[in-house]
C-alpha cells in the first residue's frame, strides 16, 4: 500500500508544504516557473540553480512522489493525486508571496493547463521553460544517472522511460523559452535572464542595500 493511498488531498498538500523550504521574505511579485522537457534534459539542475539565486520554493515532482507514495508505481491515478496536491501547494505558496518552481516533465498541454490556471488564480507571473538536449548528451546523462553519479538526482527514469515519454511530448502553446542545456553559455545566459525576471534589478539592489522599493 502506498503511503498516501488513503490520505485526503489537504493532508497531502500539508505534507508537501512541510517538506518545502520557503524564502525568508515575500517576493515583490511571485512567479510560477514551470519546467517542461524529457528526462535528463537539464530541468532539475537549472531549477536548483535558479532557486538558490532567487529563494524560490522548488516543488520537485520526483522527490515529492517518493515522499508521498513511498514506493511509486507511476500509475495514472498516482500521478493525478501527486499533481493535484503539488499544484494545490503551489497555489498556497504563491498566495503567500513565494515564487515557485515546479520541476516536472510537463510534456502534454493538459499537464501544463493546471499550471496556467494556478498562476492566473493567484495573480502570479508565469514563466514556461522548455528544456532539451541532443540524444547523445541525454544518453550520457542517463548512463551517469544509472551509476549514481549525481547525488541530487532524484529521478529513476532510464533510457526506456525516456523513449516512451518522447512519444507523448506535445508542443507548448503558450509563450515560453527554449533552453538547450548542451550549450553551457546559452544555458547560463538563460539562467541569468530568469534570475532577473524573478528578481528585477531594482528589487535586487534594494535588497542588497537594505533600502525600500518605491
Amino acid at each position: 500500500m502506498s503511503v498516501t493511498s488513503a490520505v485526503p488531498r489537504d493532508q497531502a498538500i500539508s505534507r508537501i508544504l512541510e517538506l518545502t523550504t520557503r524564502p525568508a521574505a515575500r517576493a515583490e511579485k511571485p512567479w510560477l516557473v514551470v519546467t517542461a522537457g524529457l528526462p535528463a534534459s537539464g530541468k532539475s539542475t537549472f531549477g536548483r540553480k535558479l532557486a538558490r539565486a532567487t529563494g524560490a520554493a522548488v516543488l520537485e515532482s520526483d522527490a515529492l512522489r517518493t515522499a508521498l507514495f513511498g514506493a511509486p508505481t507511476h500509475t495514472k491515478e498516482e500521478s493525478h493525486r501527486l499533481f493535484d496536491a503539488l499544484y494545490g501547494a503551489a497555489g498556497r505558496l504563491l498566495q503567500d508571496g513565494c515564487s515557485v518552481i515546479v520541476d516536472a516533465t510537463n510534456l502534454r498541454e493538459r499537464d501544463r493547463e493546471r499550471a496556467y490556471a494556478v498562476a492566473e488564480a493567484s495573480g502570479a507571473g508565469l514563466l514556461l521553460l522548455h528544456f532539451r538536449a541532443p540524444a547523445a548528451v541525454i544518453t550520457e546523462r542517463l548512463d551517469r544517472r544509472s551509476s549514481g553519479g549525481d547525488p541530487d538526482d532524484r529521478s529513476t527514469a532510464g533510457l526506456a522511460i525516456y523513449n516512451r515519454m518522447a512519444e507523448t511530448e506535445e508542443p507548448i502553446r503558450r509563450q515560453h523559452w527554449r533552453i538547450d542545456t548542451s550549450d553551457a553559455a546559452a544555458t547560463e545566459a538563460a539562467l541569468q535572464r530568469a534570475i532577473e525576471t524573478l528578481i528585477p534589478i531594482h528589487a535586487a539592489k534594494s535588497r542588497d542595500t537594505g533600502g525600500s522599493i518605491s
